[in-house]
């Protein structure tokens, strides 16, 4: 279509919208968009592309066709309401509702996924593209840890990852609609997640300057926040107490599945009494996790005693106190299961 609304289908999108008793915000909840955009649409001034006209028909519950200028009788004819557009950039933040209520530097973030919003919208409109997070959000579970542990697994169920060892999990949840976005300030912050009501997009934020264990461990931990704010009515949660506790155990479970940790140690021979810091760093690699979150989802299974845990933890700590450009062990590149074996 030619840049620029028609200004028979602007008009027919606003009759018709009054026809209905509903808001500019009301139709533009339904149609996927934000209240601006709904705006400038309205008064021609807004490209209006055939996915967009499509949303709208859908939402207003005609054929596209009307839209396009076919005669209806009996309309309303536009009221007098709205003729100033809202600041598309206030209107758009606006409909960004944080997931967690503990995000330090939310008001930056925000901003970073409000321009990414509105270019991805922007390319996914033009090529057709269905832009809501299609993975499901809402479950009914308890606030135990063991609730966590079965959520973590039907949600890798859900996303087709079963219960394998490592999965990089940024491009799978892209591939279900979240937006996965790496900011590098501000420096204090390490995670955070919005949803669009507008859009229906989940967005999760990640620190680039986090280490690769630590923004994969943050991305499992806002998606359990998110389970937990759209299973709670879409209401920002607590980042505290029993919620924090629940994501913390949900984010180990989503990670660090059962079935596969205890298949690695399993194949390895490690009894409970025998980790050390080499066999500790070489198979916590197939989680892609940091070494300390490792040990401590092994302690939770009973599967190392908690007095070398604690162990492992002081040197582990000790190291990223040294260690401060590259704080995470990493097993040598020609370290393989045989040498394990033998220190065992």
């Amino acid at each position: 279509m030619k840049k620029g609304v028609y200004t028979s289908t602007a008009d027919m999108v606003k009759r018709l919208r009054v026809d209905r008793n509903l808001s500019q915000l009301e139709l533009s909840n339904l149609a996927g968009m934000s209240a601006a955009q709904l705006c400038k649409i309205e008064r021609g001034r807004n490209e209006l592309t055939a996915p967009t006209l499509r949303r709208i028909a859908n939402a207003l519950g005609v054929p596209v066709s009307v839209l396009l200028g076919e005669e209806i009788s009996g309309l309303a004819m536009p009221v007098a309401e709205e003729n100033v557009c809202p600041k598309s950039e206030e209107s758009e933040s606006g409909d960004f509702v944080p997931v967690l209520s503990s995000s330090a530097g939310e008001k930056k973030v925000k901003g970073e996924l409000v321009k990414v919003e509105r270019e991805l919208a922007r390319v996914e409109e033009g090529l057709g593209i269905e832009g809501q997070t299609a993975l499901q959000l809402v479950y009914s579970y308890g606030g135990d840890e063991r609730s966590a542990e079965l959520l973590a697994r039907d949600l890798r169920v859900s996303l087709g990852m079963g219960s394998q060892p490592r999965v990089d999990i940024a491009p799978v949840l892209e591939n279900a609609g979240v937006r996965v976005v790496r900011i590098r300030r501000p420096v204090v912050f390490q995670s955070a997640s919005f949803y669009n009501v507008a859009r229906r997009t989940l967005s999760i934020a990640l620190n680039s300057s986090n280490t690769s264990e630590r923004n994969v461990y943050r991305l499992a931990y806002e998606l359990g926040g998110a389970v937990r704010f759209a299973s709670g009515g879409y209401k920002t949660v607590a980042d505290e107490g029993p919620d924090h506790r629940f994501l913390r155990a949900f984010a180990a479970a989503f990670l660090m599945p059962e079935e596969a940790v205890r298949g690695a140690v399993a194949r390895l021979g490690i009894s409970p009494r025998r980790w050390t810091m080499a066999s500790l760093v070489y198979v916590k690699e197939r989680f892609g996790v940091s070494a300390e979150a490792f040990a401590l989802r092994l302690e939770s299974l009973g599967l190392i005693v908690p007095s070398i845990r604690q162990a492992l933890r002081d040197e582990l700590r000790a190291r990223y106190a040294s260690h401060l450009r590259s704080r995470e062990p990493h097993p040598p590149k020609n370290q393989t299961r045989l040498d394990i074996l033998k220190e065992i």
